[in-house]
């Protein structure tokens, strides 16, 4: 013997039944007292929000003989087939499997033939989106112009998908997701008629599952129902929910926040080997820093506590600050379960990256590192002000010289062709590695570079360009590449230095790419090579040819062969 599921057996048979949905139902009703029923209508929401009832309802009170208000009698001849499932008017057609052309065609020619028994025929076209091209561009002119006995309703789940000339034919209603208050009362009440009996808490946990949906909703108590019976504790209900409980979640988030990486670590030790559903934990620790977030902020009346769960995340939220649950919240929200639900490491890795990274109390590392909350190491010492800028290349090279035996007078060295001032390299070359690291103190003059007497002019900022470029690609390999793709310093005006890309992409990336950490780290750079007090500027500049990141000949080859130590022979005439 087959018995009726609930959300068949309860499914609503007025339009004051239906919940949730109140203006799209007072819109119908009102159409229907005056009788300006419209002849298509677009039914668009998520699942189990009463998009098909809706329909049957609207040709259960189009064709009944005796309406109220809108509303049908359910007692006329017209409305017991409809209550019975026997309408020969109602014809469902579901698009996900006749959705082809030949299926439209067939509905197109049965269309004109009058209805039955009743006034009207109401074709339900579930799942509309599912109809190919064609088969849409067959109903077009029959959806516009129906005969006067048909009525046409189209639901869909997305509604992005049915074309707009399909659209604008219709009345269009979106259904929203049932609120909560709603689903409960409705539980309530099949509750009371089913005998069942079962607390307001437990309900809500089951109407909170639905995430909107109230056939959702009532499947989820029938099977509470099969697996617990007729009485159903708030333990029955987290346990066939597959709920973790406030317990776990909330301590966990109470080690996260206290920094106890050992006992966060047991717990979720703990979780694994019960069994428990990992995801469902994970929800449920995002739900808890969500609560104490809110809480924090003081917009505690946005959750539905009670008096001491509120309290209680207040206890635990005034130790810390806004900041770090913030984080916490954002690291255990983006853990990915889904590769492997079975494994902790996920939960483990988000609990580590919380306890271990920065907190409120720790001045973030200057640069570009503050804006990724401490996941790369603090950026090199600068240089000091009184030492020309060089590259590390250049540094190897001079380090090299000092240590090799000194070249004939008559065969000098070829100087780079983009660097510090040939002038300067004899210098640190003749002094040798540890005279360098005294240079400040043992040159006679101050070196030319870091002590310009005018303005920086373009010359100047160009022969820097390598250094910047390196500077930069250390600090962000995002904008060391953005520098490498067709970008040079065009301008040098009144200490602002004007980096010219050739594509406005490129421009608009540096410029606001990654929440500004790209042009931060190209700032940072220029005031290490350059020095303090120059701005800089990115613009698009078509004309911008491609400055070459290395200042000497080669590619990317020869320049990972300096790197070993190689040199370049000059070219023999």
């Amino acid at each position: 013997m087959t018995s009726e599921v609930l959300y068949r057996k309860w499914r609503p048979q007025t339009f004051a039944e239906v919940a949730g949905q109140e203006p799209i139902t007072r819109t119908l009703t009102n159409a229907l007292a005056s009788g300006k029923v419209a002849h298509a209508y677009l039914f668009t929401g998520p699942r189990g929000t009463g998009k098909t009832t809706t329909g049957r309802l609207l040709a259960k009170a189009v064709n009944c003989t005796d309406p109220r208000e809108g509303e049908p009698c359910n007692a006329c001849d017209s409305c017991r087939p409809f209550l019975e499932g026997r309408a020969l008017d109602l014809i469902e057609l579901d698009a996900a499997s006749n959705r082809g052309i030949d299926e439209i065609r067939a509905l197109r020619d049965k269309v004109g033939f009058a209805p039955a028994a009743a006034r009207y025929k109401l074709y339900l076209v579930d799942e509309v989106h599912m109809l190919t091209e064609p088969a849409f561009n067959a109903l077009l002119k029959t959806l516009e112009e129906p005969p006067p006995h048909a009525i046409f309703v189209l639901a869909t789940t997305e509604p992005h998908k049915v074309p707009a000339t399909i659209a604008s034919r219709c009345q269009r209603f979106d259904f929203r997701r049932i609120p909560l208050a709603s689903i409960v009362e409705v539980l309530k009440r099949v509750c009371r008629e089913e005998k069942v009996k079962c607390l307001d808490e437990g309900l809500e946990l089951i109407a909170r599952s639905a995430t909107g949906s109230l056939r959702d909703a009532l499947n989820l108590l029938e099977q509470l129902m099969d697996y617990h019976g007729r009485k159903l504790t708030l333990a029955n209900v987290q346990a066939g929910l597959g709920l973790v409980g406030d317990a776990r979640s909330g301590e966990l988030a109470r080690h996260v926040l206290e920094g106890d990486l050992a006992g966060g670590l047991a717990l979720i030790a703990s979780v694994r080997d019960d069994g428990l559903d990992l995801r469902q934990f994970q929800r449920e620790v995002v739900g808890h820093l969500r609560n104490l977030l809110l809480v924090k902020a003081g917009a505690e009346a946005a959750l539905s506590l009670t008096h001491e769960q509120a309290e209680e995340l207040k206890v635990q939220a005034s130790g810390v600050g806004a900041e770090r649950i913030l984080r916490a919240l954002k690291t255990f929200g983006r853990a990915d379960l889904r590769a492997d639900p079975q494994s902790s490491l996920p939960l483990e890795l988000a609990l580590a990256d919380c306890v271990l990274g920065p907190t409120e109390t720790e001045a973030p590392a200057p640069g570009p590192q503050a804006f990724e909350a401490g996941r790369r190491p603090p950026p090199r010492p600068a240089p000091a002000p009184a030492r020309p800028a060089r590259s590390r290349i250049e540094a190897w090279a001079s380090a090299e010289e000092a240590i090799s035996p000194a070249p004939a007078p008559a065969v000098p060295k070829p100087p780079p062709e983009a660097g510090p001032p040939p002038a300067e390299e004899p210098a640190a070359a003749a002094a040798g590695p540890a005279a360098s690291a005294e240079e400040p103190a043992l040159q006679p003059e101050p070196a030319p570079a870091p002590a310009r007497s005018g303005p920086l002019t373009l010359e100047q900022a160009r022969e820097s360009w390598r250094d910047i470029y390196s500077l930069t690609r250390q600090l962000n390999f995002k904008a060391g590449a953005l520098l490498n793709s067709g970008c040079d310093i065009i301008e040098v005006e009144n200490g602002t230095v004007v980096f010219g890309f050739r594509s406005p992409w490129l421009a608009e990336r540096m410029n606001s790419g990654d929440g500004g950490s790209n042009l931060k780290s190209l700032q940072e750079a220029v005031n290490r090579v350059l020095g303090q007090g120059h701005d800089v500027r990115c613009i698009h500049a078509p004309e911008t040819a491609a400055r070459p990141v290395s200042g000497r000949r080669g590619g990317h080859l020869v320049e990972a062969a300096r790197e070993m130590g190689a040199r370049i022979i000059p070219d023999q005439e």
